[in-house]
């Protein structure tokens, strides 16, 4: 199966490396860490203390520029985000007419949409019928996912009644707040609408403040000490899958996927919490130790929460109760809406039918789950885990191999013995010790605040400063879920 466009530009966001200003400005980059992040800390610090009314406006400003440093023409698409949506909340509460709230959400998936699934349709089209058809190749704007689904979130609730109008300049920074802007942690719109604006330095912000450095340095030690040095060893793995060349040991390695995505993202989400503590604003937490497990439902109540949870409530409830046969197939309905809603779930992180296929198979293992759950027994502890975490390891190689035919060779090479070259230093052991043994990141910072010692403070300096040597090593290797 030869490679789309759409999966060759998917497979090198994944590897790709940040390059001079065609790449957005990343957490785990010096200019972001020694730049950008020091020059707005001074620059609203003095506008929290000294001019209070302009605390938000200075933000949304700063979040702007810090999401135009990546291509400023994308610039125009969040502002024009921003104003449309908030005046469609404007003509909702003004006519209480149901069709400008679903009109508005329409457009937002429209243009998802447009720059998301329009070249992944075109070309299955093609296939299809043998025509072709024309279409414009162009860079996906950072963040477009994150901030539609905020979008949606409000209006929704907006139309439900639960949401209130609220100032252009809040709702502005909702959408645009930069520590969540581009990969999330998704919030709603009740968890920090409240908190813009409130005083950030004002007594007593010591205690927030260091939470937030704990968050980050945590946060930067799970992508660069955990998840880069995987990214290195995996990448030629895959490329090899992609040409159809795999040997046993290196189908073993690639499992590895599994957590590498787990700790650049959860790297992330920790660094974006730990960025909003500094400002403020307490983000949503996002994991909670997946890979500890013992069930694949248990295993989507800690994976990518925010996600999780938008997906539930906004998805998968409203089509469990699409009225289809009588009350005695209610159990058959919210079984078909959870494997539709994984099914979305998959298409959302990619245009690409590796991510459908990944996603059906979560949705075909959380029915399982439900449906055992339901008429049998649980089985023992060490039993459910070792299945939940087998299943999500061998399924992520569908989601990070750019071709089935790719994920294929990786899977059917499984069967040939790993030898010993699966020891040693192989970065995918520290990784898995990590995930499946380390308490999750928020735990740790929380028995870190309950016990404040000078001995964590110099661990997290020591531990921030090797960090940094790190990162100037090399140029920073881009977050997996900036494609999405």
């Amino acid at each position: 199966m030869a490679l789309t466009t759409v999966e060759i530009a998917a497979s090198a966001a994944l590897v790709g490396r940040a390059k001079g200003k065609a790449a957005p400005m990343l957490f785990n980059s010096f200019e972001f860490l020694l730049g950008f992040l020091p020059a707005a800390l001074v620059i609203y610090t003095f506008v929290d203390r000294r001019v209070p009314r302009a605390r938000m406006p200075v933000l949304v400003a700063l979040s702007l520029m810090f999401y135009a440093y990546w291509n400023p023409r994308f610039l125009a698409l969040i502002i024009l985000s921003i104003l449309g949506n908030w005046l469609a909340a404007l003509l909702y509460e003004w006519t209480k007419l149901g069709i400008v709230i679903t009109a508005a959400i329409c457009g937002n998936l429209a243009v998802l949409g447009f720059f998301k699934y329009s070249g992944f349709i075109a070309q299955n089209v093609e296939a299809a019928t043998g025509v072709t058809f024309y279409y414009w190749h162009y860079a996906l704007p950072l963040g477009i996912s994150f901030f539609t689904f905020h979008h949606i979130m409000y209006l929704v609730d907006l139309k439900r009644g639960r949401a209130p109008i609220y100032p252009l300049n809040r709702y502005a920074l909702y959408i645009c707040f930069f520590p969540q802007s581009i990969a999330g942690p998704l919030a709603r719109w009740n968890e920090v609408m409240h908190q813009f604006g409130q005083p950030a330095f004002d007594r007593g912000w010591e205690p927030r403040v260091a939470e937030g450095i704990l968050f980050i340095v945590l946060g930067l030690a799970e992508k660069i000490l955990l998840a880069d040095p995987l990214a290195a060893a995996l990448d030629p793995i895959y490329a090899s899958a992609a040409n159809g060349y795999l040997t046993g040991v290196e189908a073993w390695n690639a499992l590895g996927f599994g957590f590498q995505v787990f700790f650049d993202f959860a790297g992330y989400s920790d660094i974006a919490i730990g960025l909003g503590l500094i400002f403020g604003v307490q983000l949503p937490r996002n994991f909670d130790a997946p890979f500890q497990s013992t069930s694949i439902l248990d295993f989507w109540q800690r994976w990518h929460m925010t996600l999780a949870r938008f997906l539930r409530d906004y998805v998968f409830t409203p089509l469990s109760k699409v009225r289809i046969g009588g009350p005695n197939l209610r159990w058959l309905r919210m079984l078909a809406a959870l494997l539709v809603t994984m099914a979305l779930c998959g298409l959302w992180h990619g245009a690409g039918w590796t991510y459908v296929f990944w996603g059906a198979l979560q949705g075909v293992a959380l029915v399982f789950a439900a449906v055992w759950r339901r008429f049998l027994p649980s089985p023992p502890m060490l039993v459910g885990w070792a299945a939940t975490t087998a299943f999500f390891l061998v399924t992520a190689v569908i989601f990070r191999a750019p071709t089935i035919d790719a994920a294929w060779h990786v899977l059917a090479s499984l069967p040939a013995p790993p030898g010993l070259e699966l020891t040693g230093s192989h970065p995918g052991l520290l990784a898995a010790f990590c995930a499946i043994i380390v308490p999750a990141s928020h735990r740790i910072v929380s028995l870190a605040m309950k016990t404040p010692r000078a001995s964590i403070a110099y661990g997290a300096a020591v531990l921030g400063a090797y960090c940094l040597l790190e990162i100037g090593q090399g140029a920073p290797i881009n977050f997996i879920y900036f494609q999405f």
